[in-house]
């Protein structure tokens, strides 16, 4: 009677023959349990308490002898129509023939699927984490907290971020079965009062069974943040979480049938035998096999025609890359005499479409609000922006408030604000959300205008500046009342 009632309370999935891929950003402080509930969710397979799941999740060496996760991985479990998980024991270090298979088997026996993103928790590799809120589109976040370890700096950075690019999020406190009754009550009172407090302004509400999970669902638009209490070891509170997972649905709306197709490159690789493959996300339109692209802006501001070989989504060969879907494309230069190679292609750049004549840009304007920062920002501040796929120093050229009231910023203080990156040209689109950062995060914005530039052109309206203020000054010099000497009179 229960499974029927939880069956109707589903939101109605979409029939277009398309496999639906969820992206849920898991973000949380390090050692709070990220990878184990990865691990446990894709794996189907409870934690020992020692590592074992975590350790099927991490790609590098390092990464399983310090037990902390420092780049940004993929992992996928697929979901079936009457909302059961399909799980992959496959570990990440195995062989890419194995990962192939394994994924393929996920995706043919599946009605959609939910693309896990293991976050880096560590205070070290907060770059990262935000590039990878910023650059992998999530359509949910999932805030993971240790519930002996409790709310610490990172987890309110990561709430914080996740606020601040309006994504929505569910809570997870797990160690709850090594986790005295009093830590555990202590914990959850914390995360309640930040989750109402004015910067967040969120409805904690606490999943308790599956019929509070199906209601969280059916109240996705409402500010009600779910939070669930689970434990990888005992296995106890994960069927919450799994129900609440396997109803959500995708909530960004991506034009694929635009004309224009724009892809987002963020991560290269060379694959012997195939070459240059370059992995990202596509932005708008729909990313054909053999099609020919424009690849851009390289360190000179310039765009490079090339030549989509073939694609692969989700390790599965196929034909189109739709808008919002994830793939690795198999790329090579048009030109016979040009060799293209791995160092040449960076994060950041994209493959757009060559009717739509793409340009790079060094400067833009963005409406800023500062949300943190212990003195004041004055102009000439240089910042690190993450604006979706970009991560790059820039200078803040000028600011200017709506009142006029000064040239300066401090916290809660709003403003439009022109950047100006130091190091290379990037594509930058206007209404693209961007965070800046010294350390942690100082500001959120919105791109409010690009400009058609480049670093030739800056060098000399900067020397035209100083030209004009020098003049400026010797003018003012000038004016000034020269008051004559007085000679002493003996």
């Amino acid at each position: 009677m229960e499974d029927k009632k939880g069956s109707e309370l589903l939101p109605e999935r979409k029939n277009d023959g398309r496999i639906h891929d969820l992206r849920v950003a898991v973000v949380g402080n390090v050692d709070s349990g990220k990878s184990t509930l990865i691990g446990v969710l894709t794996g189907g397979e409870l934690d020992d308490g020692r590592g074992k799941a975590r350790s099927k999740i991490f790609a590098h060496r390092h990464e399983a002898a310090t037990g902390r996760t420092s780049c940004i991985s993929q992992h996928i479990v697929g979901v079936r129509a009457d909302g059961k998980f399909v799980h992959s024991n496959k570990s990440a270090n195995t062989t890419t023939a194995a990962k192939n298979k394994a994924w393929r088997e996920v995706v043919e026996k599946s009605d959609s699927v939910i693309t896990l993103v293991d976050l880096a928790g560590h205070e070290r590799y907060l770059k990262t984490t935000i590039g990878g809120l910023t650059g992998c589109y999530p359509d949910y976040a999932m805030l993971i907290i240790g519930a002996n370890m409790g709310i610490t700096k990172m987890t309110k950075e990561h709430l914080g971020v996740v606020l601040a690019l309006n994504i929505p999020v569910c809570c997870v406190i797990t160690k709850i079965d090594i986790c005295p009754a009093n830590v555990l009550s202590r914990t959850k009172r914390h995360l309640f009062r930040i989750l109402r407090s004015r910067g967040a302004k969120k409805q904690p509400f606490l999943v308790k069974n599956e019929v509070d999970a199906h209601t969280c669902l059916k109240n996705q638009s409402t500010k009600i943040t779910p939070v669930f209490m689970l434990s990888t070891v005992t296995g106890k509170g994960m069927e919450n979480l799994e129900t609440y997972l396997s109803g959500l649905r995708p909530r960004q709306a991506w034009d694929d049938e635009a004309k224009s197709v724009e892809f987002n490159v963020e991560e290269t690789f060379n694959v012997t035998g195939v070459g240059v493959v370059v992995s990202g996300t596509a932005v708008h339109g729909r990313l054909v096999q053999n099609s020919t692209m424009l690849l851009g802006p390289f360190s000179d501001g310039t765009f490079k025609p090339v030549l989509a070989r073939t694609i692969q989504r989700k390790r599965v060969p196929v034909p189109v890359c739709n808008a919002g879907e994830s793939c690795a494309v198999a790329i090579k230069s048009v030109k016979r005499r040009e060799t293209l190679k791995r160092n040449q292609i960076r994060r950041g750049m994209v493959l757009v479409d060559p009717s739509t004549v793409p340009t790079s840009t060094v400067s833009f304007e963005a409406d800023v609000l500062v949300l943190q920062h212990p003195t004041t920002i004055k102009e000439n501040y240089q910042a690190v922006i993450h604006c979706g796929i970009i991560r790059q120093t820039a200078k803040m050229v000028r600011i200017r408030h709506k009142d006029d009231s000064g040239e300066c910023l401090r916290a809660g203080d709003k403003a439009s604000v022109l950047f100006r990156f130091m190091v290379r040209p990037e594509f930058v689109k206007k209404g693209t959300t961007i965070i800046f950062r010294e350390g942690t995060t100082k500001g959120v914005g919105k791109v409010t205008n690009v400009f058609n530039d480049s670093f030739k052109s800056i060098a000399q309206l900067t020397d035209d500046e100083m030209k004009k203020k020098k003049e400026l000054e010797k003018k003012e010099q000038d004016r000034r009342i020269r008051v004559p000497k007085v000679e002493r009179v003996l």
